[in-house]
């Protein structure tokens, strides 16, 4: 999540499942529900590691350090 976006990935291959109308209402509902305002779909699907992208070097670098 970033802030006030629930970011969903899931497998492209998975998308079809995620879009039935009854699927998407009970994701919506639920992430809303936790607090969320907004809840989007990563168009690019899962990617192991994709919430590195959005840090600095610096944050990286601290991260990888504290493990």
């Amino acid at each position: 999540y970033h802030g006030e976006i629930a970011r969903i990935e899931v497998a492209s291959d998975a998308f079809h499942r995620l879009l039935k109308e009854d699927i998407l209402a009970a994701l919506v509902k639920r992430f809303k529900e936790a607090g969320f305002v907004y809840v989007t779909l990563d168009l690019e699907g899962f990617r192991s590691g994709s919430m590195n992208e959005v840090l600095s070097p610096v944050q990286t670098e601290t991260a990888e350090h504290s493990q």
